[in-house]
């Protein structure tokens, strides 16, 4: 069952899309439990999904022994799933009993293909967690700020 659109109005990543576009998008977004100890995604294989955390806790880690927990609503897990050579660059796990809003990568790559809009906006926002990751994935030593809650 497709997401309320009101739901996506809460959540950062979607905040700037319009309301004809938030409807295009809830057409393709599935809620989704999760329950403790249940794999997202795993690094390596071919990435299918974007999750955004609407509740519980996550970790996301990364070949050097980097990793995030992500508990906020709107947290991203999986940014691979849009962006080549789409294979996650790492695993992620449920801590706890969640919910998640799945978004199948290719609904989303041909819907984002038929509107710049939308494409631009998204793309902005997938690069901001993109940056705030990078560190993670390339065992850097992170600095921690507000912004790596978006680091999946």
């Amino acid at each position: 069952m497709p997401v309320d659109v009101n739901v996506l109005k809460t959540i950062s990543i979607f905040e700037d899309i319009c309301e004809a576009n938030l409807h295009k998008l809830s057409s393709i977004i599935c809620p989704l439990r999760v329950c403790e100890e249940e794999m997202l995604t795993r690094r390596g294989i071919p990435a299918t999904n974007l999750y955004i955390v609407t509740s519980g806790n996550f970790m996301a880690f990364f070949k050097g022994g980097q990793s995030v927990t992500l508990h906020n609503k709107g947290d991203v897990i999986g940014w691979s799933s849009i962006i080549t050579p789409f294979r996650y660059k790492g695993s992620s796990v449920a801590l706890t009993d969640g919910e998640v809003l799945c978004i199948p990568s290719r609904k989303l790559l041909r819907l984002v293909r038929e509107n710049s809009e939308l494409a631009t906006k998204l793309i902005q926002k997938i690069n901001t967690v993109i940056q705030n990751r990078l560190p993670f994935v390339n065992g850097q030593p992170v600095v921690e700020n507000e912004t790596v809650r978006h680091a999946a």
